[in-house]
């Protein structure tokens, strides 16, 4: 039996559900007896009997940790900043699903949306990662850093993945057999890349 799976802290032996966790426990009806599984985002997911439960306030006890399947492999996305940041919104519990490691937003000459709009973004993408891992039981969220221009995407990873239209040799299967732990993955707008873009990530 798979039982409902909440965001929460580890204090003094026992797992603490504080707010909007809380709160989302009590209104799914979770009441004292009740078996839930807590992840406490430190890379465990544990097994729990409710102790105590008010829509501010939840208290159980441990029973077990669970056993986890967190992948190694490290994934960043460097993703060109679309013109409408609502998609970007639509798209962070895919990429919680595929299990990409960093979300970067990028800044690159096609853009039409300026950095202030993206940093006031940031906090909302955040929440929608945390609240994503609960569906795929990810151990943790993706984190989500402040965006950067493209001419400072590195190129620092084992494997360096950019997906450009006009490529006629390259695709994804011949790397798909590779044993890496590091992928770097940029992914332009709607607008596409620039030629010299191109040349400066190449």
């Amino acid at each position: 039996m798979s039982y409902p799976i909440f965001i929460g802290k580890k204090e003094d032996g026992f797992l603490i559900l504080d707010k909007d966790e809380a709160h989302h426990a009590f209104v799914k009806r979770i009441k004292p007896d009740y078996f839930i599984r807590v992840n406490d985002l430190n890379g465990h997911i544990y097994l729990a009997k409710v102790l105590e439960v008010s829509k501010k306030h939840l208290k159980a006890k441990i029973l077990e940790e669970l056993t986890t399947n967190e992948t190694h492999l490290k994934i960043t996305l460097y993703l060109c900043a679309p013109n409408q940041l609502s998609k970007v919104d639509e798209l962070i519990p895919f990429i919680t699903e595929l299990g990409v490691y960093r979300f970067i937003p990028v800044i690159c000459k096609n853009s039409a949306v300026k950095e202030k709009d993206i940093l006031k973004k940031i906090e909302k993408w955040k929440k929608i990662t945390l609240n994503s891992i609960k569906q795929c039981e990810r151990l943790y969220p993706v984190i989500i850093e402040k965006p950067i221009k493209l001419k400072d995407i590195p190129s620092d990873a084992e494997l360096n993945v950019l997906f450009y239209e006009r490529e006629k040799n390259e695709t994804l299967k011949n790397y798909c057999q590779l044993s890496v732990k590091k992928v770097n993955v940029v992914i332009g707008n709607e607008g596409g890349f620039t030629q010299d873009e191109v040349s400066i990530l190449a």
